[in-house]
């Protein structure tokens, strides 16, 4: 059982594993997608920025006066620059570098459209490169056929015809807030989602690893309910054919010769071992409740002490135990069980009492021997149901013991002795304290 569920437990760790690994896969790629789908707006919103830029220029003489004379421009250009061939400036607006890396297609004039974005996150922007418009019309002219003249103070009207012409990069630099908070927001949420789906992977591993021992142990239970039905039937069935037995036992008793009375004694012995593992076996199966009502223990214990060793061992104490809500029949049970243990140790019988006081609320009853003690395996066994050190034992009355004991919410502990033999304890709540 024990490889098999270690088994169960190993391929419940690979499953979970492979699952979290899936998942977390699924998440990369949805994360993915939706960093490439803010990308792709942000690259829309430069290419947007680009379209209004050149429309400036049909009513300004540069990219400085279009984005100056335009609020919407001016929140969102960080700067605007024209790069030759070589990587020279031609051309400066704003904030932008002296000196450009190139990409690779920059000098190749057969190249197609040029567009490569670069991330600034510092800034929380975004640039693009791009070539710049070369086709068009010839420069402005004037009525005569010449070129028109430049204005003093400003550039040439001709800006889109003699600056970028000459220009092979244009260089763009915009705001993006919304981009970078978007990306932050998923950098934010990606370990904790993968954190949330790890929990949660575990939280069900758990509920399942559970829910199947759950289900082991209702199946023990089931064929415990069917082995319990059939002790109860065999016990019951045994008390018939003892009883016969005996009988014929005390008729050979009187008709045989003095030398079987031996023999003859030997099974009246195993007999009456028999019928009391049956009646223990009966106890153990039965409502371990029973017809609970209120009892004094001190007299339960009085009257036991008296019928199984002939005299009073019950010690009383300062406070008297108080009233307890107990099946009688139930609790003369457990002390008979625990006196014939301490008879049977082994030990004086001036050694052996019952002490009978208060604990708080409870009654205290200790069963006291100066016995052989208690060695390490019983007291690991000790209410273990067929567990015995005795020749002659059933193994059967502690665990009864427990039962009923346990059932009127109380407890029972066995434990060495002071100056030797062992100390049986029961704790049994007051009637106030259980009402």
């Amino acid at each position: 059982m024990g490889g098999a569920g270690g088994g169960k437990r190993l391929a419940s760790t690979g499953f979970a594993l492979l699952t979290f690994a899936i998942l977390t896969g699924l998440d990369v790629l949805i994360f993915r997608e939706i960093g490439k789908g803010d990308a792709l707006e942000s690259r829309n919103d430069a290419e947007s920025t680009v379209n209004l830029l050149l429309a400036g220029l049909r009513d300004h003489d540069d990219f400085g006066a279009a984005i100056m004379s335009a609020e919407q421009l001016r929140e969102k250009v960080v700067g605007i620059a024209a790069y030759a061939t070589g990587g020279e400036r031609l051309y400066s607006w704003g904030e932008t570098p002296m000196v450009l890396t190139l990409p690779q297609q920059a000098g190749d004039r057969t190249a197609p459209t040029l567009r490569e974005y670069r991330d600034r996150p510092a800034q929380g922007a975004i640039a693009m490169l791009f070539r710049p418009f070369r086709g068009g019309p010839p420069p402005p002219q004037g009525r005569q056929g010449g070129d028109i003249p430049p204005r003093e103070g400003r550039p040439p009207t001709g800006f889109l015809f003699t600056t970028l012409r000459r220009a092979d990069l244009m260089y763009l630099e915009i705001r993006e807030p919304e981009y970078w908070r978007s990306r932050h927001i998923e950098a934010l949420l990606f370990p904790i989602i993968e954190a949330s789906l790890g929990a949660l992977i575990v939280f069900v591993r758990t509920l399942l690893i559970r829910n199947g021992e759950y289900r082991r142990r209702i199946e023990e239970q089931k064929s415990l309910v069917v082995l319990g039905t059939a002790a109860s039937t065999l016990a019951h069935e045994i008390k018939n054919p003892l009883l016969s037995i005996r009988l014929q036992a005390r008729i050979l008793e009187k008709t045989c010769p003095e030398g079987a009375r031996r023999e003859i004694g030997i099974i009246k012995d195993e007999v009456e071992r028999l019928s009391a593992l049956s009646h223990r076996v009966g106890d153990y199966l039965r409502d371990p409740a029973g017809n609970p009502r209120p009892v004094l223990p001190a007299d339960i214990a009085l009257e036991v002490g008296r019928r199984l060793c002939g005299r009073d061992i019950l010690r009383a104490t300062d406070s008297p135990p108080p009233i307890v809500r107990m099946d009688p029949e139930r609790l003369r049970s457990v002390l008979e069980n625990l006196v014939r243990n301490a008879i049977e140790s082994g030990g004086p019988e001036e050694g052996l009492a019952i002490e009978a006081g208060r604990e708080g609320g409870a009654a205290r009853l200790d069963v006291l021997d100066r016995g052989a003690g208690l060695s390490p395996e019983a007291s690991a066994n000790l209410f273990s149901p067929f567990f015995t050190t005795k020749s002659r034992g059933t193994g059967i009355g502690l665990s009864v013991c427990r039962r009923f004991v346990e059932a009127a919410g109380g407890s029972i502990v066995l434990e060495p002795r002071a100056g030797g033999g062992c100390r049986a304890r029961l704790l049994l709540p007051g009637a106030e304290a259980s009402a």
